[in-house]
């Protein structure tokens, strides 16, 4: 079973946030990863599943899945990305375990607060640009509605930059 862990000044400060001796809770009973792209997600759940395994909890990859307006919410057509064997045999082949989720919605912005728990950790992937991606509206979400977001950012030019090479090559 998961605990919960209270934000530190130390912390908070690192975050740029400012500290407060009433910060809210992180909940840890699970490591939630929010479903982007397939790519991108994969990305993710590799951070996730580290830090799952450190704080010793499952994995869980959600996805909200619009369904459009013309169908009955509860009889979507297809498969979500999350559940086809693609997906599920890439996550076997890295040797992740992880619970799949599947919330069935008309907006996944305003699902948002009925999906994760308050204060929920959450990892999703994506790219950093001038404009705001899908997956950065996603993060602002999130972290509006109190949770603790970890960004990982799949921009080419972080990963090509000369400063981070070595990090990938040790």
């Amino acid at each position: 079973m998961g605990d919960v862990i209270n934000l530190s000044t130390a912390i908070l400060e690192k975050l740029g946030r400012h500290s407060n001796r009433n910060s809210p809770p992180l909940r840890t009973e699970t490591v939630h990863v929010v479903f982007t792209s397939i790519d991108e997600t994969l990305t993710a759940v590799r951070v996730a599943d580290n830090l799952a395994k450190a704080l010793g909890v499952p994995l869980t990859l959600s996805h909200l899945r619009i369904v459009p307006r013309e169908l009955p919410v509860d009889e979507p057509t297809g498969v979500s990305p999350v559940e086809t064997e693609a997906v599920i045999t890439r996550l076997r082949a890295e040797g992740v375990d992880a619970r799949v989720r599947v919330c069935l919605c008309r907006d996944d912005f305003r699902t948002i607060p009925l999906a994760f728990k308050p204060h929920s950790l959450i990892v999703m992937a994506g790219k950093r640009s001038w404009w705001p991606t899908h997956s950065e509206r996603w993060r602002r979400s999130l972290e509006a509605g109190g949770h603790f977001v970890v960004f990982v950012d799949t921009s080419e030019r972080i990963l090509d930059a000369p400063e981070h090479q070595e990090a990938f090559h040790a």
